[in-house]
């Protein structure tokens, strides 16, 4: 191995992440698959397809909120990760020159390894950093503070132990996606600071959940118009977006491990639709309705229960797409994630409603 003395900082970030990534593989592999899962369980597919649609159950706007957070945190992690041009420590270990034959590390590979796009900063930490930051916002303002049946030492600790819970999750997927060899310890660490700062706008902007038609199609053009202009920005600069495809091919111990939902154009096909999909939602007519009639308990939970059975049904539907052909696959993904967050923002809630009333 190279002298430590003549290592830049960032290869010695990297040799330390490594090193990390060992001891941790080491001494939990009895918990390996609880590890593994929590990378399943925190994997931007959820946001969409589960914690939206349970969170608009909940409260229609603190669903908004939620899938604004997640739409915000996708766009801008894949310019942030086209910027920094991060590798992933399961091709890196194989690349760098830091390493003999003899000494290069033989690290565990795991279904989600194979991520195809660049690593820095997390999209996993920022994730949900971010969605949670936003859900354990509007848990504790709607149902703690607002509520009359519990003194105020028992809000406190509630509150506490909910924002416990939220910092133990982002813990817990923090040492995941370093088991897993998906990133290095500043790429993650990069991912808790952007989330944090993508949650704050999520929960603290008005505009997002006051939008009507013709701003949701405008915001849905501008998300992908800044993606688009980006990538092209950086093809006329000689640079390939997508140098990290390669390396992943070459790299993954099982190339069927790559999935085709890590790759730039499905993620920009993925966030454009749920934008559309959830401005015109929060635009319909039909959602002003819902939010004018009065809460019931009952509705609620059909709510949440129907809408994490559409979105399973949106997630199977996802994964049965052809991929052979592109242009199809991105068409159809994109319609799917248009009409998610519509139906759940708005004609379920509107037609549970009906239901309910019998009208």
């Amino acid at each position: 191995m190279a002298e430590e003395e003549s290592l830049s900082v960032a290869d010695r970030w990297c040799l330390q992440s490594v090193d990390v990534i060992s001891a941790l593989q080491d001494h939990l592999e009895p918990y390996e698959s609880w590890v593994v899962q929590a990378s399943v369980l925190g994997d931007n597919r959820e946001a969409f397809t589960f914690f939206f649609p349970l969170l608009a159950g909940i409260n229609n706007e603190l669903g908004a909120r939620a899938l604004w957070a997640t739409i915000l945190v996708e766009w801008s992690n894949l310019l942030l990760k086209w910027l920094f041009i991060g590798n992933r420590p399961y091709w890196w270990i194989g690349e760098t020159d830091l390493y003999t034959n003899a000494t290069r590390p033989q690290l565990r590979q795991f279904p989600n390894t194979c991520e195809a796009g660049p690593g820095t900063p997390s999209g996993h930490l920022m994730l949900n950093v971010a969605l949670f930051y936003v859900a354990s916002k509007g848990l504790t303002n709607h149902f703690l503070w607002s509520s009359k049946n519990m003194n105020k030492c028992l809000k406190y600790m509630l509150a506490l132990f909910l924002y416990l819970l939220y910092i133990v999750w982002i813990g817990v997927i923090f040492v995941s996606r370093l088991y897993i060899q998906a990133h290095f310890i500043h790429q993650n660490i990069l991912g808790v600071l952007f989330g944090l700062l993508v949650g704050k706008i999520a929960w603290g902007s008005r505009f997002l959940v006051q939008l009507n038609k013709v701003r949701a199609v405008l915001v849905a053009i501008a998300l992908i118009g800044i993606a688009t202009s980006s990538y092209i920005l950086l093809l006329s600069q000689g640079m390939d977006p997508l140098w990290s495809i390669p390396l992943a091919l070459k790299h993954c111990a099982r190339p069927e491990y790559i999935r085709a939902d890590t790759q730039p154009f499905f993620l920009m096909a993925r966030f454009t639709g749920a934008a559309l999909g959830l401005g015109l939602g929060l635009a319909s007519e039909k959602r002003y309705i819902v939010l004018s009639s009065p809460r019931n308990i009952i509705r609620t939970v059909l709510t949440i229960k129907a809408g994490i059975v559409l979105g399973r049904v949106a997630a199977l539907a996802q994964t049965s797409l052809p991929t052979d052909d592109l242009v199809l696959f991105l068409a159809l993904s994109m319609s799917i994630n248009v009409a998610l967050p519509y139906t759940i923002i708005a004609l379920l809630p509107h037609f549970l409603l009906l239901v309910y009333y019998g009208n």
